[in-house]
């Protein structure tokens, strides 16, 4: 077993159950999930994490691979710091306080987030399971049994047919295209990975199937461009209802949210994101108050987890 001491400002559960990834199981006190090939198992206790793999692992390169893919080795507290703008933001913050985002593996990120568009979570986790149980490899931990993403190589040689049956929906055209191409070297995930934000995005926005918001998962989940702003359903009734406080469209929201949070939107956004979804009261006549409010108090990192 490994363990992480120290770790401060870090929730591992408010981390894994944000919507960010799909491969994550929560079994009594630990998280069990599958992380570039290996089964991973995660118990927070205060400020040290325990870890566990299904493989052999290095500690020395091992640590620093789960402090970046937790991103714990950000200043994180300075970010949130940087967009607690108003009152509700404050809330958010309080009340979320430790969620990271995940720097995860990009050509999951990306299979994953094609899958994810018009898609609920239970139905995303469902097709992912499908397509690795038959095109990954069976990986075991104790009693628990999973299986790695399947490879862009196992995925170009697939047929509609066989992404069908995982039920991929008209999503699986996209699926092979994108591997193919990664494949042929016509879309190189390590030029991708050297590119700055717009590039990036631009970039993604070319393959077939890889919308807007799509780009701006890829680039927030995956590549750490914390300017990132996806903006489905949820983010934009967010935005309308709380600060625009009108329909508006996503250019609108976008330009907003980026003169208003700044260079470290991505975070903002997490956060706002996933308070809506853990407070079903978020839009009350109270909490809509708190915009109009600005903290009497500078806000600090101290403030904030009092």
């Amino acid at each position: 077993m490994t363990q992480i001491r120290n770790v401060t400002d870090f929730s591992l559960k408010y981390t894994l159950e944000s919507g960010q990834s799909f491969r994550w199981d929560r079994i009594d006190n630990a998280y069990y999930g599958v992380v570039e090939g290996q089964i991973l198992k995660i118990s927070q206790e205060g400020t040290t994490l325990h870890v566990e793999s299904s493989t052999e692992e290095d500690e020395a390169t091992f640590v620093p691979f789960l402090r970046h893919y937790l991103d714990i080795a950000r200043d994180v507290p300075k970010i949130l710091v940087g967009v607690s703008n108003d009152a509700y933001m404050h809330r958010a913050i309080e009340r979320l306080w430790g969620m990271r985002i995940l720097n995860q593996a990009l050509w999951e990120i990306i299979a994953s987030f094609i899958i994810s568009q018009n898609n609920n979570v239970p139905r995303i986790r469902g097709i992912i399971r499908r397509l690795s149980e038959r095109f990954g490899e069976r990986l075991t931990f104790a009693a628990y049994v999973n299986y790695s993403f399947p490879s862009p190589e196992t995925l170009a040689t697939a047929t509609e047919a066989d992404l069908l049956a995982c039920g991929t929906g008209y999503r699986a055209n996209y699926l092979i295209d994108t591997a193919r191409a990664i494949v042929s070297g016509e879309f190189s995930l390590t030029s991708l990975e050297q590119m700055s934000y717009t590039e990036a995005k631009q970039e993604l926005m070319r393959r077939h199937g890889i919308g807007e918001k799509v780009a701006d998962c890829i680039c927030l989940f995956s590549l750490g461009h914390l300017a990132a702003l996806p903006i489905d359903v949820w983010i934009k009734r967010i935005f309308e209802t709380l600060y625009l406080r009108r329909r508006a469209t996503h250019r609108e929201i976008r330009e907003f949210a980026h003169n208003y949070f700044g260079a470290n939107v991505g975070y903002a956004q997490q956060y706002l994101f996933h308070y809506v979804h853990e407070c079903p009261n978020w839009a009350d006549a109270e909490h809509l108050s708190l915009i109009d409010e600005i903290p009497t108090v500078a806000v600090t990192c101290e403030s904030l987890t009092d």
